[in-house]
């Protein structure tokens, strides 16, 4: 029976703002096995107002000893609560979203629930203060960082009218789901990355996605699930597979070596002829590559449309090419075939780079023919994305977490 999502979450919006503004019934499922599930991580309201999310990264034992990439939430009332114990005045709450030490225990377990980092991930959980190291902003873009700030900040509410519709319906049941640092938790299944794990929306994703702001890797990662069906629906599912991209960026990833061989061990489960997508954040700043292990070949897509990568990236992927040859005694070129595409839509300003590489992802799946992306972006042309471009992809990537999560 076809069920009209945008409607019926529109009178689920109606009928919760009239009786209750966020579900306190919702429990997480102690099943990891399960494939989808909703776990807003609700706590007791603070009595102050909302904090703000700050980047930060958390030590353990000592300062220098940093054991995960986090968001924190700053709020001044030690009146809170998490997963039903008081936070106290030297915590503060903070939600990992990536973890360096997989293995090691949260200062704070919840028994039978989270006990490591690695658990950790996707939920909110207690960290002394004096291990929570905040992320330096840097000063050369003071300016425009306080801009996007504020910005961010925005209503989600006071945004929908003006936002393709199924973003519309998203920001009007989140001005009331994302308060008080409430997120949207859920299992990434094996098969979109090779691995399960926990992953989750922020409020601020949601904001940026409507705003027009950039978009965080967690954004990118949710679309990557979207196209994963879209692949499952074309039948090609052998044809392309993607690579995490929280595994692979300049920031919070760890090491070269480290990122070189989750490149590899997922270059490892390739199917015959099956090419890769790897949203790649150089800090500030998001790449397409399309890697082709059977051939050595990686097809290289820049928003900005420089030439070629240099430094960090390319030798990252070469260092991978070289782990996986060896792994699978391939013979031959030991060198991996660049080829930049430098027909690609470029993107206008600063700011679009992560919607554009959404798009490349989306076209070259829905040519349904891998032959087709390098001939057409081969060359420089005229090709643009108009913003309509862009909205279908916001849209899409909004109304499957409507569908899929809410």
């Amino acid at each position: 029976m076809y069920v009209d999502v945008d409607s019926a979450l529109a009178k689920d919006v109606k009928e919760t703002r009239e009786e209750n503004p966020v579900p306190n019934d919702i429990k997480e499922p102690h099943d990891e096995e399960e494939e989808e599930y909703v776990d807003l991580t609700l706590v007791d309201p603070p009595k102050k107002s909302p904090g703000n999310e700050l980047g930060c990264k958390l030590a353990l034992g000592y300062v220098e000893n940093i054991v995960a990439y986090a968001t924190v939430m700053e709020c001044d009332d030690p009146s809170q609560t998490i997963h039903g114990a008081p936070l106290g005045d030297g915590n503060k709450r903070v939600s990992i979203y990536t973890a360096l030490d997989e293995k090691a225990k949260v200062p704070f377990p919840v028994k039978d629930e989270i006990e490591t980092v690695k658990q950790a991930m996707g939920s909110w959980v207690a960290w002394p203060k004096d291990l929570i190291i905040p992320s330096p902003v840097k000063r050369k873009k003071k300016v425009d960082m306080d801009e996007q700030d504020s910005e961010v900040q925005f209503s989600l509410a006071a945004m929908a009218p003006t936002l393709p519709e199924s973003l519309k319906m998203l920001c009007m049941w989140g001005e009331s789901a994302f308060r008080d640092g409430h997120t949207i938790n859920f299992i990434m299944e094996p098969e979109v990355f090779g691995y399960s794990r926990k992953t989750f929306i922020l409020g601020s994703d949601v904001r940026r996605l409507a705003s027009m702001r950039e978009v965080s890797g967690n954004c990118i990662a949710v679309y990557q699930r979207y196209l994963y069906d879209q692949l499952t629906a074309y039948k090609m599912v052998d044809m392309v597979a993607f690579v995490d991209p929280s595994r692979i960026g300049g920031k919070g990833s760890g090491n070269g070596t480290v990122r070189a061989q989750h490149i590899r061990d997922r270059l490892l489960t390739a199917k015959p002829g099956q090419m890769f997508m790897l949203p790649y954040n150089s800090v500030d700043h998001w790449m397409l590559t399309i890697a082709d292990p059977d051939r050595g070949t990686a097809y290289f897509m820049d928003p900005l449309k420089k030439r070629l990568p240099t430094g960090d990236w390319m030798s990252l992927l070469e260092t991978a090419f070289g782990m996986f040859n060896a792994e699978r005694k391939k013979k031959g070129r030991s060198s991996v075939i660049w080829k930049n595409l430098a027909g690609i839509p470029p993107q206008p300003s600063n700011k679009e780079c992560g919607y554009f590489v959404m798009r490349y992802m989306r076209d070259i799946i829905e040519d349904k023919d891998l032959s087709l992306f390098a001939t057409k972006w081969e060359r420089r042309g005229n090709s643009q994305y108009t913003q309509e471009d862009i909205d279908k992809l916001r849209n899409e990537w909004a109304k499957f977490v409507v569908k899929t999560y809410v």
